[in-house]
């Protein structure tokens, strides 16, 4: 009896029982295999989704899509879905159909490779000002109290208009001072920082920096 069972364990300790009974060296590898490829993959879609926020003006829209035209005037595909949640004027709770083509809004969420994003947030906020500041290096061709006619590097007729807070700089030569107003002659080249006017060619001046004087 003590024979057979030293012979019975025996057996279940070889080599080539307990090889038999484990993984193969093949199928180890298989799985490791197939486990790299999967990482891989879900590796390339958490690369392909990216957090963005858009701001714009909804140009159309459909039951579930809104395309927007941007601030920086590009057009963005917008996927709103039962989980968006959706911001008002003044915090109040809304759906897609509270948004009107021309609303400005912000657009939060996850964005794939070609920038459609589905939206976790939409929040409708007041439509930006257009930036209507310009800066131009121009020479004076006609000065008075209230105004200067310039030429710019495109050869158009500007009209420069002063006003009490215009500010003036630059150093007068040789004296060394600070620019003022009466040092802005025909032929002096200055740089003129503005606002554009809804006269056409027209800039209501900020600032003049005379560069040289005639």
């Amino acid at each position: 009896m003590k024979t057979l069972l030293a012979l019975a364990l025996l057996l279940l300790n070889s080599p080539a029982l307990i090889a038999a009974q484990s993984p193969t060296a093949t199928d180890s590898g298989i799985r490791d295999s197939i486990k790299k490829k999967v990482d891989e993959e879900l590796n390339l879609i958490k690369q392909a989704i990216s957090k963005r926020a858009y701001l714009g003006t909804i140009s159309s829209k459909s039951d579930a899509t809104l395309t927007l035209t941007t601030t920086g005037n590009a057009t963005r595909t917008i996927t709103v879905t039962t989980d968006s949640i959706i911001k008002l004027t003044g915090g109040k709770d809304g759906t897609i159909a509270d948004l009107k083509e021309g609303t400005t809004v912000l657009a939060m969420g996850d964005a794939d490779a070609e920038g459609k994003l589905t939206a976790k947030r939409l929040l409708v906020v007041p439509t930006p000002r257009a930036d209507k500041r310009r800066a131009i290096f121009t020479n004076i061709t006609k000065v008075t109290t209230s105004q200067l006619t310039v030429t710019d590097n495109k050869n158009q007729t500007l009209t420069i208009k002063l006003t009490s807070a215009t500010k003036y700089t630059g150093q007068i030569l040789p004296a060394g001072r600070q620019a003022k107003a009466s040092d802005v002659k025909v032929n002096s080249k200055i740089v003129v920082v503005g606002t554009e006017s809804a006269t056409a060619n027209t800039l209501t001046a900020r600032l003049i920096h005379l560069v040289q004087s005639p």
